[in-house]
């Protein structure tokens, strides 16, 4: 029972930070939306027959279908399902490619199946056309207001304070949910004032409701860790009777404001005394005291908390956004995570003296065909992508490519959805669908994906450099026997799917 009311708050949750992201997006990115063009990718495949909805807290929805086609994040690429996003209701996402989610597979809104998180189909080991099946199914990711780092496979000792995380398991499977039992705000830990204010249980609770609570150590508010969100985000009401006090009214009222915004004269002045910082907060999760400092709480360029109440009727808890993010790295550790078994969190403070991608090293556009978009960096076992923000740190993207020949897009990077879905164009969504219907994804030999990755160069040379296509004439015609078919414009952007589906 404890669990489920946990999961429906959750539930509730995702939906205040989708509209929260949608906002974030629209006020931070002014980049012209580019679209994924079906029809340009003889790799694609459409499946109309699996559509699912993305729904948002303001009843706005993203209609959606299932496609398949090459993606490639870094030096990682393989056939994999994604959303086709077809209609959105809501003009906020004009200006956005898509969402690329890290999060946990789920169903959909009324039950449909939703492609697989990409994490997942690059790394399922059934999946023969991935690189990355040798990869760990967990990451890390922290950023700073300029920057920000995607750690794959575990993270870097170097990247943290004392080289170790601090671990502790979800509250619940299908999400990313750390329980917060204590939760405070001041400008130091022995002045800082209490606003998670549970009531006696047995009183407020009963003596059933009671038990569940009294078997834990700490009553605890589970808190959501979602890079989709920029702002910390706290109750705006008692928690269904749980609390004395709403968490955001008390935030507000005990909050002490700095004088200026935060700068490097800022930070010299408090230092010599001369004038007072912000309210920091001061958290405990599973035993473990976590500081979020003041500078991370500001909105950049002024000296105001990003710190936002949820909806009044809303059973809402806390949602751990990117003020977090900037303070402490988190680690996702999907091995073994199931519908049964919670992932694995880690919590570690980010070492100041790290230097996050690209304050390291520069990043390499790589614009030949097929070579990965930007260079990763392998460092102690893990691979180091950047990840680019809107230059307000109020929102962080990720690159990648989708279809043959890649066509490159920047998504929002996001914890909290479990879907990677791309904006795409109707027009030539429409002129695939009126030649060819999905179908299953098709079960493939061992030897087959050598036999595929030729076939794709050969085609390769054939549809996007014109200059090589007497040398790949011999290939070609073996193609074509094998197929049946004629060469020809559009049959030439089906010939991989038919080749496939014959292997």
């Amino acid at each position: 029972q404890r669990e489920s009311r946990i999961m429906a708050m959750v539930g509730q949750l995702q939906a205040a930070a989708c509209l929260l992201l949608l906002a974030v997006l629209l006020e931070g990115t002014v980049a012209k939306q580019i679209l994924y063009q079906p029809d340009a990718s003889y790799t694609f495949v459409a499946h109309k027959e699996l559509p699912f909805t993305v729904q948002y807290a303001d009843a706005n929805s993203i209609e959606a279908i299932t496609c398949v086609d090459y993606v490639q994040l870094g030096e990682y690429k393989a056939r994999v399902p994604f959303g086709c996003y077809l209609r959105a209701s809501t003009p906020e996402l004009q200006h956005v490619d898509g969402v690329a989610g890290f999060g946990i597979p789920k169903m959909g809104l009324n039950g449909e199946t939703l492609p697989m998180p990409l994490l997942w189909a690059l790394t399922d080991p059934r999946n023969v056309e991935s690189n990355a099946q040798a990869l760990k199914r967990r990451y890390t990711f922290f950023a700073t207001r300029d920057h920000a780092e995607v750690q794959l496979g575990g993270y870097d000792p170097q990247s943290v304070v004392g080289g170790q995380m601090h671990l502790t398991k979800s509250l619940t499977p299908g999400e990313f949910v750390i329980g917060v039992s204590s939760m405070r705000v001041g400008r130091s830990p022995e002045k800082a004032v209490e606003i998670l204010r549970f009531k006696q249980t047995k009183k407020t609770l009963g003596a059933k409701l009671a038990e569940e609570y009294e078997g834990d150590k700490k009553q605890v508010l589970p808190a959501v860790l979602d890079t989709g969100t920029s702002c910390l985000i706290l109750p705006s009401n008692d928690h269904g009777g749980l609390l004395e006090d709403s968490p955001f009214q008390l935030f507000v009222k005990h909050y002490q404001y700095p004088p200026h915004e935060f700068s490097a004269a800022a930070a010299a002045l408090e230092n010599e005394g001369l004038t007072e910082a912000g309210s920091n907060v001061y958290m405990v999760v599973d035993g473990k005291e976590l500081t979020i400092p003041y500078k991370d709480l500001l909105i950049s360029g002024t000296n105001k908390p990003c710190v936002r109440g949820s909806p009044p009727l809303q059973q809402g808890s806390i949602i751990l956004g990117d003020v977090l993010f900037r303070t402490y790295a988190v680690l996702f550790d999907m091995e073994g995570a199931s519908r049964e078994s919670p992932p694995t969190i880690g919590l570690a403070q980010i070492n100041p003296k790290y230097k996050i991608i690209p304050e390291s090293s520069p990043i390499v556009p790589v614009h030949e065909l097929g070579a990965p978009l930007v260079r990763m960096h392998v460092h102690r076992g893990v691979d180091k992508l950047p990840i680019e923000d809107n230059k307000k740190g109020t929102q962080y993207f990720v690159q990648l490519t989708i279809g043959t020949p890649p066509q490159l897009f920047k998504l929002a990077f996001d914890t909290g959805s479990s879907t990677l879905g791309v904006f795409t164009s109707s027009t030539t969504m429409s002129n695939v669908m009126e030649q060819e219907l999905g179908r299953p994804i098709p079960i493939i030999s061992k030897g087959a994906p050598q036999q595929l990755y030729q076939m794709q160069a050969e085609a390769r040379s054939v549809h996007v450099d014109g200059r090589g296509w007497w040398a790949a004439l011999p290939g070609l015609a073996a193609v074509v026997a094998v197929v049946g078919i004629a060469v020809g414009v559009k049959r030439r952007r089906s010939l991989f799917r038919r080749s496939y589906d014959v292997l």
